[in-house]
C-alpha cells in the first residue's frame, strides 16, 4: 500500500468513526440495550452514588440519574467549556437535583475523593493523554470495592493498539491494572458503535490498598 492510499483509508476511517453517532447504537440512547447492560454490570440501584466521566451530551449522566434515583447521586465531569455548560443546562432543564456536574482536567477527572460507588466512561478512555493520572484520580474517586467500566472501541486495524479512534482492550486493561485496579471481566459482546466493535472492561478498586 502506498503512502498516498494509507492516507486516504485512514481519513476514510477518521470521517466514519466522527459521524458515527448518527448510526444506531452510537450516541447513547436510555431506551436502547445498553443501559440494562450496565445496571446489570454496576448492580445500579437506588442510592448509590456515580460518576460519568467524559460526560458529553449528557444522555447518559441522566440515565445513570434516574437509575440511582433521588436518593442517590451523579456527578458528571467533563473538560470541554462548551460541552460543561450544556450538561448544566440539561440537568437544570431536566430538574434534576441529584446531579453535580463537574470540571474535567487532562490529568484528573474532578471527583472528590471517595465519593462513588461506581464509575463510568464511555467511548472515553481513547482519548485520554495522561493516562495514568487519570486511572489514579479514578481510584481516589472510588470507595474500596467501587466498580469502574471503561466501554469504548478498538482502533481501526491501520492504526494498530492506540489511537484517537479507539484503543485496544489489552491496552486498557494493562494501563488500569497498573494503577491498582483489579480486573473483573472482559465483555465484547458490548451493544456497538455503528459498523465497529464495542467492549465494556469492568475493574474493581481492591477492599484494602497493597
Amino acid at each position: 500500500m502506498t503512502s498516498g492510499s494509507f492516507r486516504a483509508l485512514a481519513l476514510l476511517a477518521a470521517a466514519l468513526i466522527s459521524g458515527c453517532n448518527s448510526w444506531p447504537g452510537g450516541g447513547f440512547n436510555a431506551s436502547g440495550p445498553e443501559m440494562p447492560r450496565l445496571k446489570q454490570e454496576l448492580a445500579l440501584r437506588t442510592g448509590m452514588v456515580v460518576a460519568d466521566v467524559g460526560a458529553g451530551k449528557g444522555q447518559l449522566t441522566l440515565a445513570l440519574a434516574a437509575a440511582v434515583g433521588s436518593a442517590g447521586h451523579v456527578f458528571s465531569s467533563e473538560i470541554d467549556p462548551t460541552r460543561l455548560r450544556a450538561l448544566r443546562e440539561a440537568v437544570a432543564e431536566a430538574g434534576l437535583s441529584n446531579v453535580t456536574v463537574v470540571e474535567a482536567k487532562i490529568s484528573e477527572s474532578g471527583l472528590p475523593a471517595g465519593c462513588c460507588d461506581a464509575i463510568v466512561l464511555r467511548r472515553v478512555y481513547h482519548h485520554l493523554t495522561d493516562p495514568a493520572a487519570i486511572n489514579a484520580s479514578l481510584m481516589r474517586a472510588l470507595r474500596p470495592g467501587g466498580l469502574l467500566a471503561v466501554i469504548d472501541i478498538p482502533p481501526p486495524f491501520f492504526f494498530l493498539d492506540r489511537s484517537t479512534l479507539g484503543i485496544a482492550p489489552q491496552i486498557v486493561i494493562d494501563e488500569v491494572t497498573a494503577s491498582g485496579f483489579e480486573m473483573l471481566q472482559l465483555r465484547t459482546d458490548w451493544p456497538g458503535r455503528g459498523p465497529f466493535e464495542s467492549y465494556c472492561a469492568l475493574f474493581r478498586k481492591p477492599l484494602r490498598e497493597r
